[in-house]
């Protein structure tokens, strides 16, 4: 098993006299791995704002987290910023959605089960005796009417 670290924003859900609007929900919108151009830039941002020591619990904090993420940690090597446009859409109108909820923003570690070989599936069919073939009985199919 090895460990995955995730980007997660979420909120706590909503109840009003036993009427729930929102049950929380947590979404991982960030997957920090190696592989990621300027890995370490992202890690020492993260690190900056003591997301390793807490989730963050404030909206502007949090707002202020992603809105400088995607300035900062242009993605070159594939074109394209940290965020595609409407994924930014997607968590802005999620922060507006759910804050009265109560929002956090979080560094999830899951452990991931390392990449395991395929077994070999095939099925080696051995006849332990000869087998009857019957027929089946023919069965006519006809339509009632409903009349």
């Amino acid at each position: 098993m090895h460990e995955e670290l995730y980007l997660v924003l979420g909120c706590f859900g909503r109840a009003d006299n036993d009427f729930v609007s929102c049950s929380s929900c947590e979404n991982r919108i960030l997957h920090i791995h190696p592989g990621i151009e300027n890995y370490q830039g992202i890690m020492d941002f993260l690190d900056s704002r003591q997301l390793f020591d807490k989730p963050s619990f404030d909206y502007n904090a949090i707002r202020n987290i992603l809105q400088n993420m995607q300035g900062q940690f242009d993605q070159i090597s594939f074109s394209r910023p940290l965020w595609l446009e409407s994924q930014v859409q997607l968590f802005q109108k999620f922060l507006l959605e759910h804050r009265q909820c109560g929002l956090y923003l979080k560094l999830q570690l899951t452990d991931k089960p390392k990449e395991q070989q395929i077994p070999d599936k095939s099925i080696k069919i051995t006849a332990l005796s000869k087998l009857k073939v019957t027929t089946l009985p023919k069965v006519s199919l006809k339509r009632r009417s409903t009349r």
